[in-house]
């Protein structure tokens, strides 16, 4: 018995001397199913550019634990703010999450576009003759329909187009990317609203024979910025901290948006890369 006391006092003592252990701080990763960022399902699950990004990230900083929690958009945003070491990537700014810290350099993603079959697109091009599509002219159209996500914000222009009572285009609304794809490939639909990087991934994913041809909508922000956004509490803070440090590093930046090239076209990889597109 003494022996066992003897053993634990000299454990005790060295932990005494040593300062004790110190914990590791923690950071909850909170995901959600958007692909080609997140994917939760099928052959390619675990692996969206968000998916690989993390795995960036994480790299990153081995000074804490990592836990990667599926959730929804309103839980994330809901955790984050009431918890602190909460953090999650690829999501837009606002200016309503008032208890969230933004990484400072985002990535410049492609924004929506008009999506068209590339075997149609010659009735599209008198709607962009002065460049990008101008939703006003397609919109005097009766003859064409359109699908978009119902729940989805599409910001001004396009939703201008959605919500006007003049427009003589048809639209229908879908709940899901995939079923918004589904529709135009097989021709139930003339055009849609979506990003360039869904329209790839579910070619890809559900193996479409046809080509489509993503559009710039006159108006519409050519590109969006995709953030790392942490909790502001002390762990949030200083996990941000090294994220904007991390991505300040050009072998890190490098790193973190390499996954974007298989989803992009070269011209927008380059500019989400923060390489200045050719003229």
């Amino acid at each position: 018995m003494g022996g066992r006391r003897g053993t634990l006092a000299a454990i005790l003592a060295a932990g005494v001397g040593m300062g004790g252990v110190q914990a590791r701080d923690s950071i909850t990763w909170m995901t959600v199913d958007l692909p080609p960022a997140t994917i939760y399902e099928g052959e390619m699950a675990g692996n969206g550019f968000a998916d690989q990004q993390l795995r960036v990230l994480t790299a990153a900083l081995p000074d804490y634990d990592h836990k990667i929690v599926k959730g929804t958009i309103a839980r994330n945003w809901h955790e984050l703010e009431t918890r602190d070491g909460i953090c999650f990537n690829w999501v837009t700014r606002s200016g309503t999450h008032w208890n969230a810290l933004f990484s400072k350099r985002p990535v410049l993603n492609p924004g929506y576009r008009l999506v068209v079959r590339t075997a149609r697109l010659t009735e599209f091009l008198p709607y962009g003759q002065s460049g990008d599509l101008d939703l006003d002219l397609l919109g005097q159209s009766d003859s064409l329909s359109g699908g978009y996500i119902a729940s989805r914000d599409y910001l001004p222009t396009i939703n201008g187009f959605i919500a006007s009572g003049d427009r003589r285009s048809k639209l229908q609304k879908t709940m899901t990317s995939a079923q918004l794809v589904e529709l135009l490939h097989v021709g139930r639909l003339d055009f849609i609203f979506a990003s360039p990087t869904e329209v790839a991934y579910y070619h890809v994913a559900e193996h479409l024979a046809a080509d489509f041809s993503v559009l710039k909508v006159k108006g519409e922000p050519v590109y969006n910025e995709g953030y790392v956004a942490c909790s502001s509490g002390p762990v949030g803070k200083a996990a941000m901290a090294k994220i904007d440090a991390y991505l300040e590093r050009a072998e890190g930046w490098a790193a973190y948006v390499a996954p974007l090239q298989r989803w992009l076209d070269p011209a927008d990889y380059a500019f989400a890369a923060g390489v200045k597109p050719a003229k």
